[in-house]
């Protein structure tokens, strides 16, 4: 299921309390910048439903099955940044990233975009990806 680019992202994030504010913070990033792309439109399109339409061909590059769960993923909270007024999404932006670096500072190491920029973007399917191990079953004995 991991790929060198999940991998790498994961040697920054050994922390479990780091994992944890990720868990949360990540989330709350993704939602509230598709809260505010979903407010410019293009033709029948919003922004939010053509950048998770591109950041999805990207995470299929990375690992299919974690690109599938993220589809899903980014579904639910585009439903949900719908309804989030814009200066809620601003407030939610910056409570993601606190977590992030809150995280980081249990971590002791710097963010992983510091090193890659790419990594803004692995942040989202790390996490699915985290979820689906934990979900699968056991390998028999």
């Amino acid at each position: 299921m991991q790929t060198a680019l999940l991998a790498e992202y994961g040697t920054y994030h050994r922390n479990p309390r780091n994992r944890s504010m990720h868990e949360i913070g990540i989330p709350l990033i993704v939602l509230a910048i598709l809260a505010l792309l979903a407010l410019v439109r293009i033709g029948p399109l919003d922004l939010a439903e053509v950048a998770i339409a591109v950041v999805f061909v990207f995470y299929l590059t990375v690992d299919v099955p974690s690109a599938v769960g993220a589809l899903v993923g980014y579904g639910l909270l585009y439903l949900l940044a719908l309804h989030v007024p814009w200066y809620g999404a601003l407030a939610l932006f910056a409570a993601g990233w606190i977590f992030q670096f809150v995280g980081h500072a249990y971590e002791g190491k710097k963010p992983a975009f510091f090193t890659n920029l790419v990594h803004l973007l692995v942040g989202p399917l790390w996490i699915v990806a985290l979820a689906i191990k934990r979900v699968e079953p056991a390998a028999p004995a």
